[in-house]
């Protein structure tokens, strides 16, 4: 008796493990330890970063929007493959926000990790608080990631 009450427990708790690790929500970054998934470096900067994940719930993390970008072009996970791809808020919360709903600028005075120089905003005020008092261009999210 008592072994088949262990052996349910077991049970519950592998298959919770097992459904709690296919997740495919993002992880909050974690700067100054996590590193890019393609340049290897730490990310440290909580105005810039992104991730992608799977449709296995694997997750990659990158420091700057130029990283993404040369991870997706190399296929290092292929277009049909990918789940979802979420972008950090440049009001330096660190959050993640869907790369579906970003306002994205260009100003070369942004200085991000790998010189793509883009700011990813999760919501219109706020690209537009940023814009009114710097100048720079406006990207779509689309025209950005088909770019060459």
């Amino acid at each position: 008796m008592i072994h088949k009450k262990l052996f349910s427990c077991f049970l519950v708790s592998f298959f919770s493990i097992l459904l709690i690790s296919c997740s495919k929500d993002p992880k909050p970054i974690h700067f100054g330890t996590d590193n890019c998934d393609y340049c290897k470096m730490t990310i440290s900067d909580v105005r810039f970063g992104a991730e992608v994940v799977t449709k296995q719930g694997r997750i990659y993390k990158f420091d700057d929007v130029h990283c993404l970008k040369g991870f997706l072009n190399d296929e290092i996970v292929t277009e049909e493959n990918v789940y979802s791809v979420w972008l950090v808020d440049f009001t330096g919360n660190g959050k993640l926000f869907n790369a579906e709903n970003s306002f994205l600028i260009h100003n070369e005075e942004l200085r991000s990790p790998m010189g793509s120089n883009i700011a990813a905003f999760e919501n219109e005020k706020d690209f537009k608080d940023y814009q009114s008092g710097y100048s720079g261009t406006k990207i779509k999210w689309e025209d950005f990631i088909n770019s060459n």
